[in-house]
């Protein structure tokens, strides 16, 4: 018997999309198959499939694999769908982002309704952070997201900045931000983050590493009436007074904006101020000690406990990365990449919401089942999701959940622990180096 919870998300896979469906299809012809349902799911699938081609999610309409959503008409009727996927990417293509954005919008608020609270805080806890992805070296993209520039001179690819917010828990995505990374439109994570803070529920506790732990920052979440927990720099830290607490203590503390924080954010109020706690921590085997500020009222060893969840949102980036294939986006516009982005974040939390279901039901955290693992039962079960037979979908999810309950990560006895090193990506072929100029010596 599928309790109520598992029951509202099996409705969402069989809709798709409840609501805007139907405004959506009534400026479309009856019997134009790829309408915006056909086009969402046949997005999701690509996302989620291992292959990942317009070709491989068009071979699985044609064999009637989406039938249920398919309008009444006479090429449906008489199964000549054409197996080419120049409709289907026409499709894509002519599809506005605006209604994307609504469409994920939409999807992301149901599944963000799955974000539970933490059972010690009873509030919801969203981890934050940022990343850079990159994106094909096409004339459009480079001017709304220029190549990436170091010491070594301008990279090929231009590159896109993307802000995050992750339930600690469950690891559900809430839409995110982005902006270009370099250039003279550059934006910071800083400012990125107050957008996405947003639509976090209200109330709920942020965490961030050092890079949000600025006051201009901290102030905006507290102005958005929800609570923090900030790492500092430990410049920052002695800075505030965080030195006379070492090795180990906390003190109350009323964090007010410095010079410099006036001259970078002149729209501060004048009586600008955040009332919290500065933590310092010191442990064995600790290069250096931990400074956190928070407006919490819990335990310092619970504070520092709560922010080591900081951690799950890194994981997240590297399975958006590797699993969902976000780290290099081959749209060719920036409409294009915007929304291959939303629909990847949309294929992550549906996956992210059916691991909670199962791990409610073995009563277990759903950060101890494997992503990959369910990934691949939720591709497996897709189709059978989509039937036309109420019967057979409410099957297929019961089965599905219960391959994912035992979908366990291993107990180590031991954490492994790796050096903090950048571990490059396997090349076939060499680096590509600038050609050498007159003034330098051949070997």
């Amino acid at each position: 018997m599928m309790t109520a919870d598992e029951q509202s998300l099996l409705r969402l896979m069989e809709e798709v999309l409840p609501a805007v469906s139907v405004w959506e299809q009534k400026k479309r012809k009856p019997a134009q198959i790829f309408s915006l349902p056909v086009v969402v799911a046949l997005m999701l699938f690509q996302r989620l499939d291992e292959e990942g081609t317009q070709q491989a999610v068009v071979r699985r309409l044609v064999e009637g694999r989406l039938d249920r959503l398919l309008p009444d008409g006479k090429r449906v009727r008489e199964r000549n769908i054409s197996p080419a996927s120049g409709g289907y990417a026409g499709a894509c293509q002519s599809l506005p982002v605006a209604t994307m954005e609504k469409v994920c919008d939409q999807l992301l608020d149901e599944l963000g309704q799955r974000i539970e609270p933490e059972p010690e805080l009873e509030l919801p806890v969203l981890v934050l952070d940022g990343s850079g992805i990159s994106l094909e070296h096409r004339p459009q993209l480079l001017d709304k997201y220029p190549r990436s520039r170091n010491q070594y001179g301008q990279g090929h690819w231009g590159m896109l900045k993307l802000v995050g917010l992750h339930d600690a828990r469950t690891g559900i995505a809430l839409r995110p931000a982005w902006g270009p990374m370099y250039g003279e439109k550059a934006v910071s994570e800083q400012a990125l983050a107050q957008q996405a803070i947003k639509r976090a529920p209200a109330g709920s506790v942020i965490l961030g590493d050092g890079n949000f732990g600025i006051f201009s920052f901290a102030y905006a979440v507290q102005q958005s009436d929800r609570r923090m927990v900030f790492r500092l720099t430990a410049k920052r830290a002695r800075a505030m007074g965080a030195a006379r607490l070492l090795p180990q203590g906390e003190m109350d503390f009323c964090w007010k904006p410095s010079r410099h924080d006036r001259r970078a954010n002149p729209g501060l109020a004048a009586d600008a101020e955040i009332h919290g706690r500065l933590i310092v921590v010191s442990l064995k085997g600790w290069r250096e000690p931990f400074y956190l500020f928070t407006t919490l009222g819990e335990s310092a060893e619970k504070i520092v406990r709560l922010y080591c969840l900081r951690w799950n949102i890194e994981v997240d980036f590297r399975t958006l990365k590797v699993t969902l294939r976000l780290r290099h986006l081959r749209g060719k516009s920036s409409a294009a990449v915007e929304k291959e982005l939303l629909i990847a974040v949309v294929a992550y939390g549906l996956v992210r919401a059916c691991m909670a279901l199962a791990a409610r039901r073995a009563g277990l955290t759903p950060r101890r089942l494997s992503f990959t693992q369910c990934y691949g039962w939720l591709n497996d079960m897709l189709e059978k999701l989509f039937s036309p037979h109420a019967a057979t979908r409410e099957k297929a999810f019961d089965r599905m959940l219960k391959f994912m309950a035992g979908a366990k990560l291993p107990q180590r006895k031991k954490q492994r622990v790796y050096p903090r090193e950048i571990w490059g990506h396997r090349q076939s072929f060499p680096n590509r180096r600038p050609p050498k100029t007159e003034g330098q010596k051949t070997k």
